[in-house]
């Protein structure tokens, strides 16, 4: 039964009485969402189809599955069918243009759902999918108003599908802000206790001691604080140095000492390359 140019239900049930070969071609790909038989879920690979989301059922044919995938090979596939199986399915297809008409009345809303039937599915997506494959009927779509009831829970099934897509990437992306935050402010701390403890600490251990990549820390810590790690561990070794000059009951080597310089010689020049002046000549203007 055919919904729209882009969308089509359909339900087939055969039982071969001789060993046989089923001839289909497929003129374009398509997303398809269905409920198979045992031996039509056998034979789907021979047709180059490969099922995701197989999900097994209990009904009037206990062997079925539901399951989604998209064909992408197109032209004229043979599958083998088998004296005696029953080969059934019921089935949802939709052309890459159904889902661009929608993209088209509802931006963004519907982005990425074509592709999304060669995906795993999340619980209530897949319990969606299969509501609407128990409510195909060909009796109740032969009645009056039977194409819009078709089209009815078709439309519903994909809204389902659009929202559950959406909010699980919602969640990810939430997830993965925490991830990030939680990062970047434990990069933070790691880098204040090193400087009360008086020890430098560079992005190499920091990766390690968190257990991420020197990239992935880099790169978390600049989207969460707008400023480099290594800026950020420069300008706070830095200002911490500052604090210790502005006590003079320290010297420069024991300031030097304290951030974790080997020498006051490095001290002196990391920090005059800093603020372009040296320790000396600031202690001497601020205080």
């Amino acid at each position: 039964m055919p919904l729209s140019p882009t969308c089509i239900v359909m339900e087939h049930f055969i039982t071969p009485t001789h060993d046989m070969y089923l001839a289909e071609y497929t003129p374009e790909p398509y997303a398809c969402v269905s409920e198979v038989s045992a031996p039509t879920l056998t034979c789907m690979p021979e047709a180059g189809i490969t099922p995701a989301n197989l999900k097994p059922l209990h009904g009037p044919w206990p062997n079925n599955a539901v399951c989604s995938f998209i064909q992408n090979n197109c032209g004229e596939e043979l599958s083998p069918l088998f004296a005696g199986q029953l080969y059934h399915s019921r089935s949802v297809l939709f052309l890459p243009g159904y889902f661009d008409e929608l993209e088209h009345r509802y931006p963004t809303e519907f982005v990425g759902i074509f592709e999304a039937f060669a995906e795993p599915w999340h619980e209530e997506a897949t319990s969606a999918i299969c509501h609407t494959l128990r409510r195909i009927n060909e009796d109740r779509a032969r009645t009056v108003g039977g194409h819009v009831y078709m089209q009815g829970i078709v439309e519903t099934m994909v809204a389902e599908l659009a929202c559950s897509c959406a909010a699980h990437k919602q969640a990810r992306q939430a997830a993965g802000t925490r991830v990030s935050i939680t990062i970047a402010e434990e990069a933070t701390a790691m880098i204040e206790r090193a400087l009360d403890k008086g020890r430098h600490v560079g992005i190499n251990e920091v990766a390690e001691r968190l257990y991420t990549s020197r990239s992935k820390l880099c790169a978390t810590f600049k989207a969460q604080t707008g400023e480099s790690l290594g800026a950020y561990i420069r300008r706070r070794r830095m200002e911490r140095a500052q604090d210790l000059l502005a006590d003079s009951a320290l010297t420069i080597a024991q300031v030097a000492e304290r951030l974790g310089y080997p020498q006051q010689a490095a001290f002196t020049q990391a920090y005059k390359q800093y603020t372009g002046t040296t320790p000396t000549t600031w202690r001497s203007q601020h205080i």
